[in-house]
């Protein structure tokens, strides 16, 4: 079995092919009975579901493992911002992030990719791709980088809100200063769209609204609620701008030194964890989109879709070379 590029595999083989090495896995590799902690740092919210999905990732290695590894999940930016944490898991200094897929291209411009705008009319198709070929490309760039993938999680449809106004053409963001991720795509995305990218850290989002540094933020309903920004920018317009991805990831180097029958245990809550979050992700987002219109927000999906995806053509044909063979698996290719 391929370790370092499991997702080559199809979902449901990989899983039932793990499964079947796993029997027994408790009992070996290092005799000692020591427990190992493994640290997953987050800077989402600890009612995000993507956390109660990196909780039953931990039980699932602790079951896996007969008890012998313990993960333990940290999330609020405990441990640092995202690029601070992909630096450490990178490095080997910490065992696991989760992280959103823009924050990569610090590391690979072609990780970009994932944020192109509208680059998938539906996200079963963008989950289809990442089960497949495409998830297995990305695998093997951040493979490069020291990064193992052990799992892509569901961010759902990202969406711009603001303080002023509903956004139903990209002639409504004109002018709007939008935190974007510090990302090279999503910047110009939006500039392109008329508004002010402003690449901001997550934990600096809330402050930077509140203080008038920024207009607007672009994420899923349930990141709009979990992290407050329903009561600073009222304004929420279904743009379905991009499908989010977030990728769990594991160290390259510490999982190298873990023992075989180890290393398919995270291989195999990886899979587990991610049919779970993925679940999760897509019941609760109807939940935190009436949360919000609950909490005073003024949510409008009157969006004109068409002349968002016109004015955001250059975006692609701008990045063609940074993406190359790429952009095959993409349907706007």
């Amino acid at each position: 079995m391929d370790r370092r590029l499991f997702l080559s595999v199809p979902l449901a083989a990989t899983a039932a092919a793990v499964t079947g090495g796993l029997a027994g896995c408790g009992g070996s590799g290092s005799g000692s009975g020591k427990k190992i902690d493994v640290r997953l740092g987050d800077t989402v919210n600890e009612t995000n579901p993507e956390i109660a999905s990196e909780r039953f990732f931990g039980e699932r290695i602790a079951a896996l493992t007969d008890g012998k590894y313990q993960v333990k999940v940290f999330p609020n930016s405990t441990l640092g911002d995202h690029n601070r944490m992909n630096e450490q898991v990178r490095q080997g200094t910490l065992q696991m992030t989760k992280t959103l897929s823009s924050n990569l291209t610090a590391f690979d411009k072609r990780i970009g990719i994932c944020s192109l705008p509208y680059a998938f009319a539906k996200q079963d198709e963008l989950f289809t791709a990442l089960d497949g070929a495409y998830g297995k490309a990305l695998a093997g760039i951040l493979d490069g980088y020291d990064l193992k993938v052990l799992a892509y999680f569901d961010s759902g449809a990202r969406n711009v809100y603001n303080k002023k106004r509903a956004i139903r053409t990209p002639g409504d963001l004109k002018g709007l200063r939008i935190r974007v991720p510090q990302d090279a795509v999503m910047i110009d995305t939006f500039n392109t769209l008329g508004a002010q990218a402003t690449p901001l850290s997550t934990n600096e989002i809330y402050s930077a609204l509140q203080q008038g540094v920024i207009d607007a933020a672009e994420n899923n309903p349930i990141f709009y609620v979990t992290n407050k920004h329903v009561e600073e920018a009222r304004y929420f317009s279904w743009t379905r701008h991009q499908f989010g991805i977030d990728m769990l990831l594991v160290s390259k180097k510490w999982f190298a030194d873990q023992p075989a029958k180890m290393q398919d245990a995270f291989v195999q809550a990886g899979v587990e964890a991610q049919q779970e979050e993925r679940s999760r992700w897509r019941t609760e987002t109807e939940a935190y989109a009436k949360q919000a219109a609950d909490k005073g927000a003024k949510l409008n999906d009157d969006v004109d879709v068409a002349a968002f995806q016109q004015a955001v053509r250059p975006v692609l044909d701008k990045n063609r070379s940074t993406f190359g063979d790429l952009l095959k698996y993409l349907p706007v290719s």
